[in-house]
């Protein structure tokens, strides 16, 4: 077989769901903790009066962030959903979008979500440690600047260097609309996953002749979607656990 045959072959892609993981995104005790000390805001009928009591404006404005980070860790089992769709739709004809765009959709939704959850992070350290940066400048290194203790930068740190790749694309979708390819032949999915949702579907061969079955192209996507969500998330929760300790 020379280069040429070997190269025109179609790699062997995996089409079997993957086993989900489910973020568990408010059990760490220092979230109860917190979410405890902000039942002082009981006693209070304005913030004017929260302001006469610094210790107790500390723990309701860390809350806040707190639970912002809390939110969006959540919402990724949310971007789960869409990335293990049960029950799968049968017919994409009536649904809303193609099957194209819903992963294009939730490609979109789990990228910024993922990437903000350390943006939450560094917003939460900076209240913590009351270092007062503001949020547009809240970074690592500022936070180092100020003060705040190295295992908690390093930890920081770890987080955007895990979030490298994923962050990288986020920033080409978002800034420069680069899009990601989800199958060896992504005009030709593209293309039948319009044709589906609109027509009566097309036959015919892809680039590798292979006869075009648009339902093995989506779930050969939705895998690969799935191995960046697991692996992700599972490393995400792992130093969030860190950063609470």
């Amino acid at each position: 077989m020379t280069i040429d045959e070997e190269l025109s072959k179609p790699k062997r892609v995996r089409s079997a769901s993957l086993v989900r993981y489910i973020l568990k995104s408010d059990y760490h005790p220092f979230i109860g903790r917190i979410y405890g000390l902000s039942i002082v805001n009981m006693n209070f009928d304005s913030w004017e009066e929260v302001n006469k009591h610094p210790d107790c404006k500390y723990a309701l404005e860390t809350s806040e962030y707190l639970h912002a980070l809390v939110a969006r860790v959540e919402t990724l089992n949310l971007v789960g959903d869409l990335f293990w769709p049960e029950p799968l739709p049968t017919n994409f004809r009536d649904f809303p979008v193609s099957r194209y765009e819903w992963l294009t959709i939730a490609l979109d939704v789990f990228l910024v979500r993922y990437v903000s959850v350390v943006d939450c992070a560094l917003l939460l350290t900076n209240q913590v440690f009351q270092c007062d940066v503001k949020a547009r400048n809240c970074t690592s290194e500022a936070l180092r600047k100020k003060g705040v203790v190295p295992e908690v930068v390093a930890i920081l740190d770890e987080m955007l260097i895990d979030q490298g790749r994923l962050r990288t694309e986020r920033n080409f979708r978002v800034h420069q609309g680069v899009e990601r390819s989800f199958t060896q032949d992504d005009q030709t999915f593209r293309m039948a996953a319009l044709f589906e949702h609109r027509h009566r579907g097309i036959k015919g061969e892809d680039q590798f002749g292979r006869r075009i079955n648009v339902t093995r192209f989506f779930k050969e996507a939705l895998v690969e979607l799935q191995r960046d969500f697991n692996r992700a998330t599972r490393l995400l929760v792992r130093l969030l656990d860190s950063l609470y300790d």
